[in-house]
Formats: C-alpha cells, sequence, structure tokens
C-alpha cells in the first residue's frame, strides 16, 4: 500500500483548518476593531457635550482611554494562532509605544508647560527613595496576585512565556522595550490621561483611577488577572505624580519593573502556570 495519498491529504485537511482559522481570527479582528472606532467616535462625542474639553482634546482622550486599548483588544485572536518572533514583536512595541508617548507630550503640552505635564525633576534622594518603593509596591502587587493567576492561569500564560527573552541579543532589545515602556507608557498615562482628566474637571485621585483603567485595559494580553494586576500597578505609579508633581520617578520604576520582570523574574514568575509551547519552536 501507498500511504502518500493519504498523507497527502492529512496535509491538505490541516492546511485548510488552518486558513479558516485566520479567516475566522482576521474577521474577529476587524469587527473589533469597528466597534473600538465606534466607541472612539461617541467617546469623543460625549466629552465634547459633557466635559470642558475641546474638539481635539477630547479626540486625544477618547483615544487614549477607548480607542488604543480596543486596538489592543482586537488583536488577541492573531496573536492565539501566529508564531511570533520575539525581537520583531519587541522592535514594533518599542515603536508603538515611544509614538503613544509622542502624541499624549504633544497633546499636554498644548495646554500646560513641561513642569504642570510632570517633566520636573526632584532632590536625587527623594527620587531614589520614590523608585525604590515604587518597584518594592509593585512587587507587592504581583505576589499578591499570584495564587489566583495559578489558580486560574488562562492560555495568555503560553504567550507571555513566548515573549520572555532567551538570548544575548533578545535580551538586548528586551531592556531597550523595558526602557521605551517607562518613557512612553508613564508620558501617556501618568502623563496625559492623568492630566486630561484633570482638565476635564475630576480630583487628583479620581484621575489616579481612571487613568489606571485604560493603562490596565491596554494590557489585554496578559488575561483579565493581568488587566487587574496592571491597572493596580498603573494607579501605584500615579501616586508620586500627584504627590510630588514629577513623573520622573515613575518612569524610573516603570523601566525597572520590567527589567526585572523580563530578565530576573520572569521564569520564576511562569513556574506553575501550564506550559503548553512547542520547545522546539524556541
Amino acid at each position: 500500500m501507498n500511504p502518500e495519498p493519504s498523507t497527502e491529504a492529512h496535509h491538505g485537511s490541516a492546511d485548510e483548518a488552518e486558513a479558516e482559522a485566520r479567516d475566522r481570527a482576521q474577521a474577529e479582528v476587524r469587527r473589533r476593531f469597528h466597534l473600538g472606532l465606534l466607541a472612539w467616535a461617541v467617546g469623543s462625542v460625549l466629552l465634547v457635550l459633557f466635559t470642558p474639553l475641546p474638539l481635539y482634546q477630547a479626540l486625544g482622550a477618547a483615544g487614549f482611554f477607548l480607542l488604543f486599548p480596543a486596538l489592543g483588544f482586537a488583536q488577541l485572536p492573531l496573536l492565539a494562532i501566529e508564531r511570533l518572533e520575539r525581537i520583531p514583536v519587541y522592535v514594533g512595541s518599542i515603536i508603538s509605544i515611544l509614538g503613544l508617548g509622542a502624541l499624549g507630550l504633544v497633546l499636554g503640552l498644548v495646554v500646560q508647560t513641561p513642569a504642570e505635564f510632570g517633566l520636573v525633576g526632584l532632590p536625587l534622594v527623594d527620587f531614589v527613595l520614590w523608585t525604590v518603593g515604587l518597584t518594592l509596591a509593585t512587587f507587592v502587587v504581583i505576589l499578591l496576585f499570584r495564587p489566583v493567576e495559578v489558580r486560574h492561569p488562562g492560555p495568555h500564560s503560553e504567550f507571555l512565556r513566548t515573549l520572555l527573552p532567551r538570548t544575548g541579543r533578545e535580551k538586548g532589545v528586551f531592556a531597550g522595550l523595558s526602557l521605551a515602556a517607562g518613557v512612553g507608557e508613564e508620558l501617556a498615562y501618568r502623563g496625559y490621561a492623568l492630566q486630561v482628566v484633570l482638565l476635564a474637571g475630576a480630583g487628583p485621585w479620581s484621575a489616579a483611577i481612571l487613568s489606571s483603567l485604560p493603562f490596565g485595559a491596554l494590557h489585554s494580553y496578559q488575561g483579565a488577572i493581568g488587566v487587574l494586576r496592571t491597572g493596580a500597578i498603573g494607579f501605584l505609579l500615579a501616586v508620586p505624580v500627584i504627590v510630588t508633581g514629577s513623573l520622573l520617578p515613575s518612569m524610573a520604576a516603570h523601566a525597572l519593573i520590567d527589567l526585572l520582570v523580563g530578565l530576573v523574574f520572569g521564569p520564576r514568575l511562569m513556574q506553575g502556570l501550564p506550559e503548553t509551547i512547542d520547545q522546539a519552536a524556541e
């Protein structure tokens, strides 16, 4: 007997199933993208009608609070089926995060001075104490969420494990990504998002809470628990901005946290979570 026809048929059916799965994922991405655009439009109109924000600031605020998290959420169906290469993912993330931060910076500086936006220095001792304190407090939050994540890991754990750098080159690019996240995400969410809520009339602590919600949602690739954990960390990172008026400790702590998680503690944090990655693909 010749097994080749059945083997070819098997490969053909597998290819067809993969193509169908990709088509379904792309259709879901488009659906989520359109919903995100709709939310952005509706949110912008509501902000114009019910807050003192001018149109361009309403568009910006709705983008940071609704559109950008929605775009991240829209990509999740593709992440579930794509085999990702780490370095291209890191580089793409660096570009998008710095772009997000630059947009927030431009929108913020239109209506505020750099000092009002948070671009002001602190005495060295205060800067170090805030940075170290934020970093330690963040790891406390991570440990508090840890038991729940171990009991309810979800499929995102495989994706997160895949993203951890392995080689020296990957670790170097990941370090650049950590620095970009410390600068870009803080400019975007502890800078612009927090300040625009204040401009809309909210109090400082309400602004800290509200600006942490889209920051958590922006990390939807980490799963529901990761979104809640990241939102809580976002609130911690807002504390020194409100208390001292400076973004710099939050930037430094954010970059340091990402470096430590990705390069030092990441493999340990992944222990106890399901491991289904094909090691040959690594």
